[in-house]
């Protein structure tokens, strides 16, 4: 073969994962440095298999696609010293196939790209390491393919090769030399390179494997640092070198990896607390691990795990991504409303724009989900998780509130169930929760997280604009005293809006001079939020609509060009609240970070 499509690639990377997991017990039991805790083949098969999940059900129109793909999830899963230098090289190897199909030289292109990111993330790298068999793997594959364009001749003396630096390895480290072991690290990149030369030479079953080390000698090892941190963060606020340098006077084993806007870290300390802290003031934090090594070396369970799920209902809003991402469970509220749900259109704005055009003047009933909806939801989400948090809609407009806390009463054991008012909605709403997730990713304990949240609350605004304010005082969400406010304001060419205030719906001042009402919104979060963008901090914004996606993706370019806003999505407005709100309306919710 002297060309690689993504086909074959995509091949040589589940089977790279189906080759650690069987022999990931082989990498443990000789795993003793830097420490003994014999979990780097299980750290190398959690990242593989991350990467597996992400690929293995999809089909690639090219090598940059599934690069991509397997970058992303690499990033995401790495566990241990190993899986955060495999993934260094991936970030130096991946971006470089960028062709389908690839020939030797882009190859080797690659892998020495590959060989300098898995170093350059390592804080202290040492001889007689992974980054050994790495190296010689490269330089193999660098010269070779000067005259060798076959990719299996290539990689079979590269294998080769790795293999000579794998064992020298065994007298390069004075505990590895001590124990009669080679690199554990080393030992599970060669089974990568092996696994993938099976697959460029057809075979259907692997060779038997060669043993490590004839006898592993055991003796009593000491740890430097007790616990190993491994956490994810994007949106980076400090400088890179400014990271490394704090975390480095908190340990060793030390490796930084930044990809675009995340950085992977890796560290042995004996104060993970202090390394959390400086993850939570570095940026947002997207995945947090702590062992103790001191307990999985004891074969205890050495994972602190703090195991939260979250129900929330559909008028918060959160797009489709978020809940598949962190398994959250919505419970759907009611709307019956026969007259316009049969009448043609994509969404509930468009059939209400034709029932104004057929003269149907009928509103439809809505109603919170029963309590029932919400037993069911937390039933399933204790399956999966140890405690359930259920973040509502505002108890002051709707009985939500209400349901959940009565599902909650129902349970064999309501202890492991919470229920939080977020006196908000939608994006407000969305807000709350997007909070929720950091903290619960952050590892903080149930009654920190709540606390937290409590305090963020009178923090969220959300501001309302509609096209015509007679859908919601329809609903009686508003009076009609409000509603002929907004008539008026109208009328003279002021933009009125309404804003959620202690749960409730009330008036949220004017906006004058704005061309539409994407610009009302965005002057008035500029307007409200100058003060905290002076002292240096930044906001968070979520917009959703009624049907008014133009509207909407004009708000958060404003946002997002003028003050500097992180806008995590925009979203379409749930079907209940959306048929209050009317078509053509815009919402807009943001708090300080």
């Amino acid at each position: 073969m002297k060309q690689l499509s993504h086909k074959e690639f995509k091949k040589m990377i589940l089977k790279s994962w189906q080759r650690i997991e069987r022999d990931k017990e082989e990498i443990n039991k000789i795993n003793v440095f830097p420490v003994p805790d014999m979990d780097t083949g299980n750290n190398l098969a959690r990242t593989l298999e991350g990467i597996k999940k992400a690929i293995e059900n999809r089909e690639f129109k090219d090598l940059d696609e599934l690069s991509e793909t397997v970058l992303d999830s690499a990033l995401v899963s790495a566990q241990g010293n190993a899986g955060v230098i495999y993934t260094g090289f991936l970030a130096g190897f991946l971006p470089l196939l960028n062709k389908n199909p690839i020939d030797s030289k882009k190859l080797a292109q690659a892998f020495e790209k590959g060989a300098k990111k898995a170093r350059a993330a390592i804080q202290n790298p040492k001889e007689g390491t992974i980054l050994d068999v790495i190296d010689a793997a490269t330089e193999s594959i660098k010269k070779e393919s000067e005259t060798e364009k076959n990719l299996s001749l290539l990689f079979k003396k590269a294998v080769e090769k790795a293999k000579d630096a794998l064992l020298a390895t065994r007298d390069k480290i004075e505990v590895l030399k001590k124990a009669n072991v080679v690199d554990a690290g080393g030992l599970g990149f060669l089974m990568i390179l092996e696994s993938y030369l099976g697959v460029l030479k057809g075979e259907k079953k692997e060779k038997t494997k060669q043993k490590p080390s004839e006898k592993i000698r055991r003796f009593i090892q000491t740890i430097s640092y007790r616990y190993e941190v491994v956490f994810l963060i994007k949106n980076l606020k400090i400088k890179i070198n400014d990271l490394k340098e704090k975390l480095g006077k908190l340990g060793n084993s030390l490796e930084v990896l930044q990809i675009k806007d995340k950085i992977k870290v890796h560290i042995h300390t004996d104060e993970p607390d202090k390394v959390k802290e400086i993850a939570r003031d570095s940026g947002e934090i997207l995945d947090l691990g702590v062992e103790d090594m001191a307990k999985e070396i004891a074969g205890e369970e050495s994972q602190k795990k703090v195991s939260i799920g979250l129900v929330t209902e559909d008028i918060s809003d959160l797009q489709e991504k978020i809940l598949e991402k962190y398994q959250i469970e919505i419970v759907h509220t009611i709307l019956d409303w026969p007259e316009v749900t049969n009448l043609p259109g994509e969404n509930i704005y468009q059939k209400m724009r034709e029932a104004e055009k057929r003269g149907i003047k009928e509103l439809g009933k809505t109603s919170q989900a029963p309590p029932i909806a919400y037993l069911k939801a937390y039933q399933k989400q204790l399956q999966r998780f140890e405690k359930v948090l259920c973040i509502t809609i505002t108890s002051k407009i709707s009985g939500s509130y209400n349901s959940a806390c009565q599902a909650r009463l129902i349970l064999d054991d309501p202890s492991k169930v919470y229920v939080l008012d977020s006196l908000n909605g939608s994006a407000g709403q969305a807000l709350l929760i997007l909070r929720a997730i950091e903290l619960i990713q952050e590892q903080r304990e149930i009654d920190e997280i709540i606390e937290e949240l409590k305090n963020l609350i009178p923090k969220i605004r959300l501001y309302l604009f509609f096209e015509d304010p007679k859908w919601i005082e329809a609903s009686g969400r508003i009076s009609h005293s409000q509603a002929n406010w907004i008539r008026r304001m109208k009328k003279m060419g002021i933009r009125p809006l309404l804003e959620i205030k202690n749960g409730v719906i009330a008036k949220g001042g004017v906006s004058i001079f704005a061309k539409d009402i994407s610009e009302a919104l965005f002057k008035k979060i500029e307007k409200e939020s100058k003060k905290i963008r002076k002292e240096g901090k930044k906001i968070r914004a979520i917009i959703t609509h009624a049907d008014n996606p133009e509207g909407a993706e004009k708000l958060k370019k404003m946002l997002k060009e003028r003050t500097g806003a992180e806008v995590p999505f925009v979203n379409l407005v749930c079907t209940l609240v959306g048929s209050r709100l009317g078509p053509g309306g815009l919402l807009a919710s943001w708090h300080e970070i």
